[in-house]
């Protein structure tokens, strides 16, 4: 039975010269794999493939949901939002690639999750539309799906002076710095972080250096708190952005 549905495309893996592999995170059934084959026929709707298998293209579509598939098929798969800014922006696509690698790895075993799913819509509108003060956006947004998951770091731990330690979640009383914990100076930032919303980010100052070590911080605590996370291969990039 084909059913209308919606999704944000997390990572599209080449199988053949015609076919790939797409995991959309979707509104109704979380995570789902599809299997597109781009048709011969230059007219045909999926001749425009590329561009709506973009990571973070927000997809209308049906989809036949038979329940011993392992893979599935996408129907009159359409934009849903249209993104006006961030795949032509140098910095925001190349954010939009780490936030889709950040996504994939993070809800792999995501059921049904519409909080989330509205969540990431409505942040991503936000950032496509903001012409100034997106500086923080990946490291607030990345936040706030750690709280979606249940996993997010304590901010009421915090104490001036504290140090954060990744593999605990939580503020501690001052350590020495190290891999997986923070100084006091950039726990203090991290805390106002973790309590910022996308309009107060832009108050929170940080150097390019700054923002760099944090978002890898934030890696870290994402392969301490979600079961197999890795490093994730497009943090050089955003780092090359932020040299």
């Amino acid at each position: 039975m084909y059913v209308d549905d919606q999704g944000v495309v997390l990572q599209s893996i080449h199988y053949d010269d015609r076919s790939s592999v797409v995991r959309i995170f979707t509104a109704s059934r979380g995570v789902v794999p599809f299997m597109v084959t781009r048709p011969k026929s230059r007219r045909s709707t999926y001749a425009s493939l590329p561009p709506l298998l973009a990571p973070l293209s927000v997809l209308a579509f049906q989809w036949d949901e038979k329940p011993v598939a392992s893979l599935f098929r996408l129907r009159d798969a359409h934009f849903h939002l249209v993104w006006c800014n961030i795949p032509f922006h140098p910095v925001k696509s190349a954010v939009a690639l780490l936030l889709a690698e950040f996504l994939s790895h993070s809800l792999h075993g995501e059921g049904e999750n519409s909080e989330l799913y509205d969540y990431i819509c409505e942040s991503l509108k936000w950032f496509d539309e903001a012409e100034e003060g997106f500086a923080n956006f990946h490291l607030v947004f990345l936040i706030g799906v750690l709280r979606m998951l249940g996993v997010a770091p304590d901010a009421s731990s915090y104490r001036q002076g504290y140090s954060f330690d990744l593999q605990s979640g939580i503020f501690v009383p001052a350590l020495p710095a190290g891999p997986s914990v923070l100084n006091s100076e950039d726990a203090e930032t991290f805390c106002s972080l973790i309590s910022a919303d996308f309009d107060s980010m832009r108050l929170i100052q940080l150097s390019h250096t700054d923002r760099a070590r944090l978002t890898t911080y934030l890696n870290r605590y994402y392969i301490f708190h979600i079961p197999g996370f890795p490093v994730v291969k497009s943090l050089s990039v955003l780092e090359g952005l932020f040299s």
